[in-house]
């Protein structure tokens, strides 16, 4: 499988926002769902906005769920 990568807008959300490393491993379970169109999903209560980009998935942002 190929590497998670993160856009730098992704990057800076996660880190602003606190979302844990652990919780983008959602996006790993979710690679065969993904394709070059964006995904939005849920993840141990963490939102993820996700695609397929040079064969490899890629957080495009994420922000934890608010109760």
């Amino acid at each position: 499988m190929s590497a998670l990568t993160l856009t730098l807008h992704g990057a800076n959300r996660c880190l602003e926002r606190g979302v844990s490393l652990e919780a983008l491993e959602g996006a790993k379970i979710a690679t065969p769902l993904l394709n070059h169109k964006s995904l939005k999903f849920k993840y141990k209560r963490t939102w993820i906005i996700a695609r397929m980009a040079g064969g490899s998935p890629r957080i495009i942002s994420a922000w934890k769920e608010v109760r």
